[in-house]
This record gives structure tokens, sequence and C-alpha cells, in this order.
């Protein structure tokens, strides 16, 4: 198996020779434009119906929501990309972490959400068990998709909380690509306190509150009754059902959720669920969320570009996503994306890093449509 910054050094091999237009083993140099505009997720399917838009990038379950409907096929999916790609993160505000309690509540929150990953990996392990059954259920609840469409979208997401030397390698090499692509800058770590890409990923991704949660036990009351930890998530993105399976009072077997199996009163942040990992963000600026899943690289932006006071405490997810294009477009591969209007969720969104990362490594530019 390929690991994760392997295969991301692989690919910034790619784009830097398609950036140059290069001419590699006979291939023949390719240019032209792709055009982005940003749409929620929630509309993706209906726009690429009516046809306002030729194909769009998201996470699950809206690239199976179109397949399985019919209305659109699948192009590429991310692992296809950047195999073992880092997607969504857990991250904290540093005021909360560093307020009271914060550093005891946000390693509890991190075994609440560790128990909640094993207990789906070993559900998704099970499918003929009530376990399954119960996480499908929730999975349609949670996302509002159909259960054809939950099982299809299960199978392209690989959930984890560990935070290994592969995990910072690609974090280092998705800071790195922003850097090439002026997304953020050199500038911008140095006036954050960075001395460069390595320093940064090794004090933004705190592995301490992980590794403490190992030693956290459960708690006869709630620490934190009149002062609940205000969570922070995508609307029905799969990629996060951690938090919600955290929530579930049927998965411990005792009428309490995981949470408060740990002490945790915790509740939805004003504006949750958020459109994408950008709003997120903006949200912890604004002293609005304390614990909050999101993708790894509008976390990485939006601390670096506008100082968000935040740390990456736990991994969520890998893989999950991919590029879709209308069923009756006749679009077999990226070449048919040039001249066509493809969204995404955001410029800050992994799926919009994702998308130009295929399409510089196949010579083409994308740009905003205006």
């Amino acid at each position: 198996m390929i690991s994760a910054g392997v295969a991301v050094i692989v690919v910034i091999a790619a784009i830097a020779a398609a950036l140059i237009i290069s001419n590699q083993g006979g291939k023949e140099a390719k240019s032209g434009t792709v055009y982005y505009v940003t749409l929620a997720p929630k509309d993706m399917k209906a726009s690429l119906s009516s046809g306002q838009i030729d194909g769009y990038i998201a996470w699950e379950p809206y690239v199976s929501d179109s397949i399985v409907g019919g209305v659109g096929n699948i192009l590429e999916w991310s692992d296809e990309i950047m195999p073992n790609h880092p997607c969504c993160v857990v991250a904290v505000s540093t005021d909360f972490v560093n307020g009271p309690d914060g550093s005891e509540l946000t390693s509890r929150f991190i075994k609440a959400h560790l128990d909640a990953t094993v207990w789906m990996n070993n559900a998704l392990s099970h499918k003929n068990s009530a376990d399954y059954t119960l996480l499908v259920n929730m999975a349609v609840n949670f996302t509002q998709r159909n259960e054809i469409v939950v099982k299809a979208a299960f199978e392209h997401i690989t959930f984890g909380y560990q935070m290994n030397s592969d995990f910072r390698s690609a974090l280092e090499d998705f800071t790195d690509m922003y850097i090439e692509t002026n997304m953020t800058t050199n500038n911008s770590l140095t006036d954050r306190g960075y001395s460069g890409v390595s320093d940064f990923v090794t004090k933004y991704v705190n592995g301490t509150y992980l590794s403490a949660a190992g030693s956290v036990a459960a708690s006869d009351t709630i620490l934190n009754p009149s002062d609940p930890i205000r969570l922070g998530y995508l609307l029905g993105d799969l990629h996060q059902m951690a938090q919600v399976v955290a929530q579930n009072t049927s998965v411990t077997g005792t009428a309490k959720s995981l949470f408060e199996k740990y002490g945790l009163n915790v509740e939805d942040a004003t504006g949750a669920p958020f459109a994408n990992g950008g709003a997120v963000m903006n949200a912890f600026a604004a002293g609005a969320v304390d614990i909050g899943y999101l993708g790894a690289p509008p976390a990485i932006l939006n601390h670096l570009n506008a100082g968000v006071g935040t740390l990456i405490v736990a991994q969520a997810n890998s893989e999950g996503s991919g590029i879709v294009v209308a069923a009756n477009s006749g679009i077999v591969n990226l070449d048919g994306l040039v001249n066509k209007t493809i969204a995404t969720p955001g410029p800050s969104s992994i799926q919009f890093l994702l998308l130009k990362i295929a399409l510089q490594r196949e010579g083409y530019d994308l740009k905003i449509k205006t």
C-alpha cells in the first residue's frame, strides 16, 4: 500500500511537471481551462440535473447520491487523485483549550471521538450486525439520504483518529501546495511565528489531547453542565459521522451518549451545521465554536491567512470525495471538463484542492467563472 506521504509527494511532482507543461514519456502536452463556481454540496445534485453546472466535486454522500439516483456518473474518486489523502479533522479553539478546564474537556471530547470511530469501524466490518443497522439509520437521519445512498457512500470513506507521520507529512505537502499556488505565502508562516512548513505542522497538529484520551475514564457526572462545548460540523457530511455516533444514546447501551459517558455537555454551535469548512473557521474566528469537524485544508488556510486560533487535535477520516459529471454528458475523462463549469464547496475546501491537483496534473488551469 502506498503511504499518504509518498502518494502526496508523487502528486506534487506531477503538479510541478504539469505547471511547466512538460512532455515526459512522449505524452502530448495539453492546455485548457476548467471553470469553477462555489456551491453548497446539498445543492449540487439539483444544479447538475438542471444543467446549471456540468459537474461537481463534493464529499460523501453527495457523490453517491447523484450516482445512485442516476443523475451523475463518477469521473474520478479522490483516492485516484491522491491515495489515502487525509480529509476531515477535529480542531479546537485555542481560547477554549487554554481556558478553564479546556485541556481536560478537550481530552474527554477526543476520547468520545476515538470510541465513536472504533465503534463505527467495527460496525462497518460486520454488515449483518445490529450495530451496522444502527449506524446506517443514524447516517440516513443525519444526511437525509436514503439507505442505498448511505451504504454506497460508506464504501468510499476510511474513518480514523490517529495523526501519524504520514498524516503530518501530507499536511506539510498540502501547505506546500498552497504556497506554490499562492493561496498562502511563506510570509504568512513567519507572521504566525513559524520558521517554515515543517515547524508549522509540528506545532499546529497537537497530539497532546489524543495521547491523554487513552487514560480518560468514564464520569458519573457532567463536568460542564452549564457551559456546553459548542460543536461545529458540516451539513450532512458523512465524513463526520463520529460526532453523530458520539451523540447517540443507543451506542453505549446505558442510555447515555459517549459524550455524556465521559462527562461532557455538548451542543450544536450557533449556525451549525455549516455549509463548508471555511464557514466553520469563520465561526471559530467569531468565538462561536469551541470544537469543530472540518477539512484539514480550510483549517490550515484560515489559520495561516487570517490568524484563526485553532489546533488540529485528531483525524476524522481519509478519502471519501469524488468528481461527478452529468449522466448523459458523454464526459469520460478530465479532458472533457475543458471549458465546462464545475461546482466546488469553496476554494478553501479539500475538494477544491483535489480538483486543482487532478487538472494541473493533466496541464489544465482551474479558474473562477465570472
